[in-house]
């Protein structure tokens, strides 16, 4: 209990300071409308280029985020003085990953409403899109967390973030569009559940020890 108390704090810290500052959801939300409204007028708002647009916007939209939230850290020195507290390094990791879920489903959820409003995109099956949704923003956060942490020493590491990000996360881009297309159509998943929830089962498993050996070097 004592680390859940910890890691709760640490993410009500991350998203106090983005609250007061607003330095990474707004930016990151502005260029994930004007990507929302760009590729939408290209395709003609057609209700079948809704899940590619969509997950599209939120994925490069949260390598901005994320830049952001990174590079606040390192202006302010915050993981190295919280690194001295006492207690496992993991629960850095877990307090950032959930600081950033929380930014990326607020971010999601807006890009969401703004492509019904703009774009008229299909509604059907909304219990099942928030399930998407989470799963996504679940993903995202934990690579976004673990790439924060390993280039935080690396020269032009926040050059790298999106290099790495992106590819990494291809597999969450094509599940997030396989679902939404099935959820608004009817028709069959496939596999892409299993792939999705494999994907941030395996990030989920590897991220907080991969994280407490970049954080102590």
């Amino acid at each position: 209990m004592r680390a859940w108390r910890r890691v709760t704090a640490l993410a009500r810290k991350d998203l106090l300071l983005e609250w007061r500052g607003r330095d990474a959801l707004v930016p990151a939300a502005s260029f994930g409308l004007a990507v929302l409204v760009v590729l939408g007028l290209v395709w003609g708002g057609s209700p079948e280029a809704a899940p590619p647009v969509l997950w599209l916007a939120l994925l490069l939209a949260s390598v901005l985020a994320m830049g952001r939230s990174a590079e606040r850290e390192d202006e302010e020195g915050t993981l190295e003085v919280l690194v001295l507290y006492p207690g496992s390094r993991e629960d850095l990791f877990w307090g950032r990953w959930l600081a950033l879920c929380v930014l990326l489903l607020a971010l999601g959820a807006g890009l969401w409403a703004a492509q019904v409003l703009l774009f008229n995109a299909p509604t059907r099956n909304s219990t099942t899109l928030l399930l998407v949704g989470l799963l996504v923003a679940v993903g995202l956060s934990a690579v976004g967390t673990l790439l924060a942490a390993l280039l935080q020493h690396v020269r032009a590491g926040r050059l790298l973030l999106p290099l790495l990000f992106l590819p990494t996360t291809v597999p969450v881009l094509l599940a997030g569009v396989r679902l939404t297309e099935a959820a608004t159509s009817g028709t069959p998943a496939g596999p892409w559940w299993g792939v999705l929830a494999a994907f941030d089962l395996l990030f989920l498993l590897v991220g907080p020890g991969l994280f407490e050996v970049a954080v102590e070097g």
